[in-house]
């Protein structure tokens, strides 16, 4: 096996590393591998703080593991705009490239009607709908108590879903080692720092009884524990119904966002900003009105 992908915290640190076969694997895990002779151009290095991979000596550059690194926050950037990262390829992120090309050989060998994002084929429809499905009534539930369109909550997730799907195996890894206050969790990927916020405004406690999520408290929680309750469906799925309805409070002395799956899926993933009358609508929210909705609604019936 090679490796083509190194994602790493914010100050460098090698967290997970993703083969040519797709699967991903923790730096305890790399380096059992690489001991054993199963990762191609790496050695184990072992210092007073552990044992670290490290790029054979005379390799190509485009096999150090410097080179095909990307931090867990240009990652999470990528969930929500594939092209961030593009203009960057050409010099450092190639790598991010070559795994979303690998993944993309895979999905369209399945015979399957592919899902493009940013024309890129990132997952098909039948594996939303297995996704998705076993989540309905949860989808329902959910979008009752919080009085939105349940077809744009499932519009939605099957855009979140379809976006991190290339990077679920290395995200397992990931979280186990790493949280930011920008990661996104679950299946409706609210961000950490989104899910602080929506519990101490009052809009989903995924246990009242639990003091450390109090709004006394909740400000001092740890992000890991947070992630402990949003990480689950049934809590991540109600933190997006619940932002969906924080969306439409927010903009509703200027606009009616209630069956506007176009609008309410281009600010989902943004910062709340400043309401006025025209928020505009951009090629996700389209997707997502367009080619989401209705799919949502032939799973959700």
């Amino acid at each position: 096996m090679k490796i083509i992908l190194v994602i790493t915290n914010s100050k460098g640190k090698n967290l997970v590393f993703s083969t040519d076969a797709l699967k991903a694997y923790s730096l305890d895990e790399s380096v059992n591998l690489a001991k054993k002779g199963q990762l191609e151009s790496v050695h184990t290095v072992k210092t007073g703080q552990g044992s670290y991979l490290r790029t054979n000596p005379n390799d190509t550059d485009s096999d150090n593991l410097d080179f095909i690194s990307i931090s867990a926050n240009q990652l999470s950037l990528s969930f929500d705009n594939l092209a961030y990262l593009a203009p960057r390829a050409k010099k450092k992120f190639k790598s991010f490239l070559h795994h979303l090309d690998l993944h993309a050989s895979m999905i369209k060998a399945r015979g399957e009607h592919v899902i493009y994002i940013e024309e890129h084929p990132l997952i098909t429809r039948e594996q939303v709908t297995a996704k998705l499905k076993p989540h309905k009534n949860i989808i329902l539930t959910a979008a009752k108590k919080f009085s939105i369109d349940p077809y744009t909550l499932g519009a939605i997730l099957i855009d979140e879903i379809a976006r991190v799907h290339p990077w679920e195996d290395a995200l397992d890894k990931l979280f186990s080692a790493h949280i930011g206050t920008n990661t996104s969790v679950g299946i409706a990927q609210v961000k950490i720092g989104t899910v602080r916020e929506l519990i101490a405004k009052g809009y989903y406690n995924p246990n009242p009884d639990d003091k450390k999520l109090s709004k006394t408290n909740i400000m001092k929680t740890s992000k890991a524990y947070l992630y402990a309750y949003a990480v689950q469906p049934r809590h991540s799925i109600r933190f997006g119904a619940a932002r969906i309805r924080q969306i439409i409070d927010y903009w509703t002395h200027e606009i009616d966002l209630s069956n506007r799956p176009e609008i309410i899926g281009t600010l989902y993933s943004w910062k709340l900003g400043t309401p006025h009358p025209d928020p505009g609508v951009n090629d996700r929210g389209t997707q997502i009105a367009r080619e989401f909705y209705p799919l949502a609604k032939n799973i959700l019936n």
